[in-house]
């Protein structure tokens, strides 16, 4: 079997050698494209021949993965199967897919039997060489002084790292390279990454001279510097810059507050500052208040009080008791408690304390003061002041009145309260009360409760009264911790004997009087009320009342009237269910009124006036209906009910009148109703009432010796009389020759009463109505009979009955002259007579002026024919009538007919004299030739009565 066989060579081969790395090269170009050849089922071997590397491969058929592993050094493997390429990789570098092991500057020498590594065959070995040296593991450095620095993992020859900073108080990255076994960085970045210390303390006054600052460590720190400021001032100084935690500031004399801030830094950069802190030496003058004792939270007025502070030197210089002491704060002088400057007593050193005793007076004025002092060096204050204590001065108890809660009481089991006001200074209060008639023998002590200037006690007034008591006096006693117990205000409450009340009542509705004085109301029975109530207290006027109807039993008959004002009449109403519906009229409920105080207190004097009272229920509320009823004359019915029912017993006896509703003037007086509540007006005036609106009216009968203020009454709906219709109508009946005449009689007289005309019930009128009682009509068909009606109007009310008669014009009419002139020529008189055909016949003749008659012949076969008279030659001119007599069979109406026609004869004034021709409105001359006809014309000259001339066109 052959073998190609890469092996290792060392990196230092000498030149001889160099020609190898060329084909090696050459080889590697070979395997890294492609290796193929193998056509079918091959078996193939790789051997790892190298002593240290391991080596990747795999076989692949069209670039597909058959096979793929690892071998360490001295390892090989068989592998049967169709493969067209081979690929052998490092380990290392297991990522870069089709890299060979041999590149660069590698020196690796290739053996084989003759055969061309790119036809592999089956059976053949390939192994393959070690790689070129490697870089060792290591520390690797970078940055300014190489401050960062990193670890390197061994590293093939031709392969670079990423480098991250390690070094604490620095950040950064670099890149490492591995060539021929030798490492190169490249930096990315090292810069500074450290936290400003924390914790940094300058002492405040605890060294005299010098202030001691420290501040906690910062990791990666090499240097901390240290700068200060004095308070108030913008620009530091640098104070130290050494790798320390602390540093001791010594050799000050100056007393001001001095700022301080400290860094961290290293070779590559600095941190930011910290926070500031403030410091500063031991002044020579610095007090301290440490405690205070003696001094009252309270205080009377002018009172004097001790009480001792205890003051530390926290300075350098001792006191002394003649320039050290205290001095007052606030206030700012001795002017409340009469103290100023104090000085200590003895000596006291640095760090020791002193106790002063002081003394001082309360103002005169009751308030609160503020007590505080400083220490003082000759007049001159230090440090700060001790505890305020607002001292409250309280002045001598007093208050400015007692005031009781009533200044009037009624009752001997009641009770008042009196109030104690404006007693801020007092801690305690006792009120000591008597009775008028025995006198402070039968004085008692009352402890008030409250604090402030709010304090009350409530006193029974039985501990202090007898029969006849007027008055309860009382004084205030007021005190406190510091003043004794002294009066301040007194003050009583009037104690009062109530009279009876004096009641009036007066009717509203109706009254009576019963046996024993008993008064008698009537209650409406839409409101309830039956009377009003006016009550009298005489000098307790301003006291209200309590008014009740009650029942023997003293259960409610009326509606209570509570608080009730004296001297105002007031309505007093029965219960609802007392007057409702199912009440029978004129219900009686005997009872009490009883009056008496409203005041719960003044109540159980039990003074009360008890009046007897007895009320009867009105009638229900009733229906009263009422309409006229048709006829001459007139009627009305009427009937006063309950849902149309009507029951004496249960609604009252009534009288039922009828009334004009606007004047109330009488149509019908009161009369008794019927045993159905009903009643009738009848013969009335229709002529009167027609237009008038009417009422009926149904009033109440209260029982026997009922009086009632008023008539209770109910009234029905205003209503007027049925509009009548007239008595009668008359129609001709052939009796007119072209026309029918209604004619009927006035139903009555008046502007409003109008009339509407009826033909076979068609309105032939005008619908607003005729004022006439006559009606000319012309029927459409002669001969034929028609039904006249006629209704009243009254407003736009139409009489629903209707008179009627028939009528008609007679169907043939006698023969008229319809017009006649006188001839042009005057020789005679023609003209028109209507002749219809249903005549039998008809002849006319004629007679000029007082001349004898001669037949007149009339020509024609329609309705309307002609005739002529011949006036006689020898008739002279003037003035003329001819006499037409027309004479026609078959008809009773105008048979025979005489027409006079007047005229007047004037021969002379239809002579002719001249005829003249014209044209275009000049003579025509003979011979004329003309473009048209119709511009000739005629011109005759005649008589007075002949002239004219026509128009040429």
């Amino acid at each position: 079997m052959q073998t190609i066989l890469i092996s290792a060579y060392s990196a230092f081969f000498e030149p001889k050698h160099r020609a190898l790395s060329y084909f090696r090269g050459l080889l590697i170009a070979i395997l890294s494209f492609a290796m193929f050849g193998i056509a079918s089922a091959a078996t193939l071997t790789i051997s790892n021949t190298s002593s240290s590397a391991p080596m990747k491969y795999d076989y692949r058929n069209l670039s597909t993965v058959v096979f793929t592993g690892t071998l360490n050094p001295g390892q090989s493997v068989t592998k049967t199967g169709t493969f067209d390429n081979i690929y052998i990789y490092n380990t290392s570098n297991a990522a870069n897919v089709g890299t060979l092991v041999a590149s660069g500057a590698e020196s690796c020498s290739l053996m084989y039997s003759g055969r061309n590594f790119s036809s592999v065959q089956s059976g053949d070995t390939i192994s393959f060489c070690d790689v070129a040296s490697t870089c060792s593991a290591t520390t690797l450095n970078w940055g300014t002084s190489n401050y960062c620095a990193a670890s390197a993992a061994v590293t093939d020859s031709g392969s670079s790292i990423s480098l991250t900073n390690s070094t604490p108080g620095a950040s950064g990255s670099a890149t490492a390279s591995c060539s021929s076994g030798a490492w190169s960085v490249t930096p990315s970045s090292c810069t500074a990454s450290l936290v400003a210390p924390s914790g940094l303390f300058a002492t405040d006054g605890a060294n005299s001279g010098s202030i001691s600052i420290s501040w906690g460590a910062s990791t990666g720190a090499s240097t901390y510097r240290l700068q200060y400021r004095k308070q108030g001032t913008s620009t530091w100084t640098n104070l130290s810059a050494a790798n320390v935690t602390s540093y001791n500031w010594t050799g000050l004399t100056d007393e001001s507050i001095f700022e301080f801030q400290v860094r961290s830094e290293n070779a590559v950069g600095s941190s930011a500052w910290s926070a500031i802190e403030t410091g500063y030496i031991r002044p020579a003058l610095a007090p301290a208040f440490v405690s205070q004792t003696g001094i009252p939270a309270k205080i009377g007025v002018g009172q004097s009080f001790s009480f001792s502070q205890v003051w530390k030197n926290n300075g350098s210089e001792a006191w002394t008791g003649g320039a050290h002491g205290t001095a007052p704060f606030n206030p700012a002088n001795n002017s409340v408690w009469g103290l100023g400057n104090v000085a200590f007593t003895g000596s006291t050193a640095t760090n020791a304390s002193v106790t002063t005793s002081l003394t001082v007076t309360a103002p005169a004025t009751a308030g609160t003061y503020p007590l505080q002092r400083i220490f003082q060096k000759s007049g001159t204050t230090y440090g700060t002041a001790s505890t305020l204590v607002n001292v409250i001065v309280v002045d001598t108890p007093a208050c400015t009145g007692a005031t009781p809660s009533i200044t009037t009481t009624y009752n001997p089991n009641g009770t008042f309260t009196v109030s104690l006001v404006g007693a801020y200074s007092v801690e305690s209060a006792t009120i000591k009360a008597w009775g008028n008639i025995n006198g402070r023998d039968d004085e008692r002590s009352y402890a008030m409760t409250g604090s402030g200037s709010s304090w009350s006690v409530t006193i029974p007034v039985a501990n202090h009264y007898t029969t006849g008591e007027s008055q309860i006096s009382f004084e205030a006693l007021v005190a406190n911790s510091l003043f004794t117990a002294r009066v301040c205000a007194s003050n009583s409450v009037v104690f009062q004997n109530l009279p009876v009340p004096s009641v009036t009542l007066t009717p509203t509705e109706g009254s009576y009087t019963l046996s024993g004085s008993t008064q008698g109301f009537v209650a409406s029975r839409t409101t309830g009320e039956y009377a009003k109530v006016s009550v009298d207290l005489g000098a307790f006027n301003a006291m209200k009342t309590k008014v009740e109807f009650i029942a023997a039993d003293t259960s409610a008959y009326g509606v209570n009237l509570n608080n009730l004002p004296t001297g105002v009449a007031t309505s007093m109403t029965m219960l609802s269910n007392l007057y409702s519906d199912a009440v029978p009229a004129w219900t009686r409920y005997t009872g009490t009124v009883r009056v008496t105080y409203a005041d719960p207190e003044a109540a159980l004097q039990g003074k009360a006036a008890l009046v007897p009272v007895s009320v009867d229920i009105a009638p229900k509320i009733m229906t009263v209906t009422a309409s006229g009823n048709l006829g001459m004359p007139p009627s009305v019915d009427a009937k006063v009910h309950v849902a149309n029912a009507y029951d004496p017993t249960a609604h009252g006896q009534f009288l039922g009148g009828l009334f004009v509703n606007s004047s109330n003037d009488v149509v019908m007086p009161f009369a008794n109703t019927g045993g159905q509540g009903d009643w009738k007006a009848s013969g009335l005036d229709y002529g009167t009432l027609y237009d008038k609106q009417l009422v009926a009216i149904a009033r109440a009968v209260p029982p026997s010796g009922v009086t009632l203020i008023a008539p209770i009454e109910f009234k029905s709906a205003v209503f007027t009389l049925p509009v009548q219709a007239p008595a009668s109508v008359d129609a001709t009946d052939g009796t007119r020759e072209d026309d029918v005449k209604v004619t009927w009689p006035a139903v009555a007289t008046g502007s409003s009463i109008r009339y509407r005309v009826f033909r076979d019930g068609t309105e032939i009128s005008n619908p607003t109505g005729i004022a006439a009682v006559e009606f000319i009509d012309v029927p459409p068909v002669r001969g034929e009979t028609y039904t006249y009606a006629v209704k009243t109007m009254v407003g736009l009310a139409s009489s629903d009955n209707q008179a009627q008669d028939g009528g008609f014009m007679p169907a043939c009419r006698a023969a008229r002259l319809v017009g006649a002139t006188l001839n042009a020529d005057m020789t005679a008189i023609s003209g028109l007579i209507e002749r219809w055909e249903c005549l039998t016949e008809s002849t006319a003749t004629g007679a000029v002026d007082s001349g004898s008659p001669s037949p007149v012949n009339i020509a024609g076969t329609t309705s309307y024919r002609s005739f002529s008279h011949v006036l006689d030659a020898a008739l002279a001119d003037g003035a003329h009538v001819l006499h037409l007599g027309i004479e026609s069979q078959g008809v009773t109406i105008n048979a025979s007919r005489t027409y006079d026609i007047p005229f007047t004869l004037s021969r002379s004034a239809i002579s002719i004299k001249n005829l003249t021709i014209i044209y275009d409105g000049a003579t025509a001359q003979q011979g004329l030739e003309a473009s048209s006809i119709g511009r000739f014309g005629v011109r005759m000259d005649g008589g007075a009565g002949l002239g004219f001339a026509e128009e040429t066109k």
